[in-house]
């Protein structure tokens, strides 16, 4: 049946763009941690309080502030994990069928997952974060260079899935009557 081959190929190309999703959100976040503990001298894990912040309150982060690079509280930490990962693969999924639809591949699926990467941060940063309450982990960072470094780890994946399963992307030949 037609039908249940087109679904699960959907479905399947959907889960290729969660996981590669997730592979470019946990390179932003280890990113993210490296810069706070070295760069920031906080916490490691505070870019992961801040993002669980919304759902269990800010006092885990601000402990991360004041109490050194080691300090660490598991069931925080895995929770604003797991929020960043949901999220890193929602906007995998959404690039993959923006990327299916316009074909992209080559040299302007690279581009356009970098330029896309850009794009998820600001969305993230100015309309996501201030409407779930979570601290503006933009203003924490800071530094031009780290904001774009996070667009890149987020996005490169994302700009290289097309060119190495290019079968999802191209133009497919026009099915024939019956």
């Amino acid at each position: 049946m037609q039908t249940t081959r087109d679904t699960s190929q959907s479905i399947q190309f959907l889960l290729l763009g969660a996981l590669v999703g997730v592979i470019g959100g946990f390179l932003m976040a280890l990113f993210t941690m490296l810069a706070t503990a070295t760069y920031l001298q906080v916490g490691f894990f505070t870019p992961l309080y801040a993002i669980a912040a919304p759902l269990i309150g800010r006092q885990t982060l601000l402990t991360s502030l004041t109490d050194g690079v080691f300090y660490f509280a598991p069931g925080a930490a895995l929770l604003g994990l797991l929020v960043h990962l949901l999220w890193s693969a929602f906007w995998g999924m959404i690039f993959g069928l923006i990327a299916r639809g316009l074909h992209l591949t080559g040299g302007v699926a690279i581009i356009s997952g970098l330029v896309y990467g850009l794009l998820v941060m600001l969305i993230m940063g100015f309309i996501v974060v201030p409407l779930v309450g979570a601290p503006d982990l933009l203003r924490l960072v800071g530094s031009l260079s780290v904001i774009i470094a996070h667009a890149l780890f987020y996005g490169l994946p994302l700009g290289l899935w097309p060119l190495v399963q290019p079968q999802f992307f191209t133009r497919l030949p026009a099915r024939e009557a019956v």
